[in-house]
């Protein structure tokens, strides 16, 4: 509990510094980015490069589906997401995978999400449909934000994906799984709900044997 309560100071002193020289920040526009509401002006997404990792602020009037350039994940790995939630509104996160997509627009994936109600899910998206794999489901193993004005917290979301069974973590504990009877091979990235303030530190994907 003291690494992480360290780990979230360290990013809360990093934003911090890095609000000083807000006129320095630039977007991040190397991501695939889209909106559930395909109004919304792409002006008021905040997505940027900020040590470690990247910050994140999106609108107050739509999700967004964020995935990363040139990312690859096939066969058997590991997806770990690192997130720090800043506001106690915030809506559902969480890492996306198995992305596949034409002219720059999803056409499905899969995310694994978060909510700071203390429940986690599992959908499929395909197009405009969301497909429940796993229901809101309460856990206590995650980390929820309950102080708007107080350090970020923190949750560590992992994705193994074997050769028969997809297992979902949080935090270290072992929170569901699903069996692996569709593709799951494709981009990497992130789904962030709306008016969500948070701070992703690592986004990574490591190839596993067998």
């Amino acid at each position: 509990m003291k690494g992480s309560s360290t780990s979230a100071a360290m990013v809360a002193a990093v934003i911090l510094s890095g609000s000083a020289s807000a006129q320095d920040v630039i977007r991040d526009s190397s991501w695939t980015v889209t909106y559930d509401d395909p109004f919304v002006a792409d002006s008021s997404l905040f997505l940027v490069v900020m040590k470690p990792g990247w910050h994140i602020t999106t609108p107050s009037g739509s999700a967004v589906t964020l995935i990363q350039p040139d990312s690859a994940a096939a066969g058997n790995y590991l997806l770990k997401s690192v997130i720090f939630t800043f506001n106690a509104d915030a809506q559902p996160f969480g890492p996306v995978f198995a992305y596949q997509g034409e002219n720059g627009s999803p056409t499905e994936f899969v995310s694994f999400l978060i909510n700071n109600d203390g429940t986690f899910g599992l959908f499929h998206y395909a197009g405009a449909e969301r497909h429940t794999l796993v229901p809101w489901t309460q856990s206590d193993v995650i980390v929820r934000q309950v102080d708007a004005g107080g350090s970020p917290v923190k949750n560590v979301m992992t994705v193994v994906v074997g050769a028969d069974m997809v297992r979902f973590y949080i935090n270290g504990s072992e929170v569901t799984q699903h069996a692996r009877g569709r593709g799951f091979d494709g981009g990497i990235g992130l789904r962030v709900g709306a008016g969500t303030n948070l701070h992703v530190s690592e986004l990574t994907v490591a190839a596993l044997g067998g």
